[in-house]
């Protein structure tokens, strides 16, 4: 049986294919791990990131007297040191802080504690951050926000 040739013209020995072969397919095995490992700890950063704030909806009504309106109420349950990043809301959300308490920054204006039993609202197009103002006690809040039927109440900003 003839020899192999590599690009140059030298013949493969068998001790050489045996260390390419080993190397590729080592190259190949760490590169899975990799892969791997980095979509388990994309799932679980992203699990912690949703577990730090969940929001549970209470109510969502249609408001038959005024056309595809619907009322949301919810509660956020808010983990210690947990943010929402900024955001806005196309309509006004009304907040009403039932443990705990949380800070709002809204862009351009100084950050506001609200405490338990306090409100605040949230008008629509103010780009702003809501957090808990703790980084070792919980926070809850209640909120309140009408928008038309689909219409998303959030939309993330950069």
């Amino acid at each position: 049986m003839p020899p192999e040739f590599v690009q140059g013209g030298d013949p493969i020995d068998d001790e050489q294919e045996v260390t390419v072969w080993r190397i590729t397919r080592l190259t190949a095995l760490a590169l899975t791990i990799g892969l791997t490992l980095g979509a388990i700890g994309s799932q679980l950063a992203g699990a912690q990131q949703q577990q730090s704030l969940k929001r549970t909806d209470l109510l969502k009504l249609d408001l038959g007297e005024i056309k595809d309106s619907e009322m949301n109420v919810w509660v956020a349950d808010i983990a210690a040191g947990a943010a929402t990043g900024r955001h806005s809301h196309a309509t006004p959300r009304f907040v009403y802080v039932i443990e705990g308490a949380v800070v709002l920054e809204m862009d351009g204006k100084p950050s506001q504690t609200f405490k338990t039993g306090e409100a605040f609202a949230e008008m629509p197009n103010e780009i702003h951050n809501f957090r808990n103002a703790s980084t070792t006690e919980s926070a809850r809040a209640l909120g309140f926000q009408s928008a038309r039927k689909g219409q998303p109440l959030q939309t993330n900003v950069p």
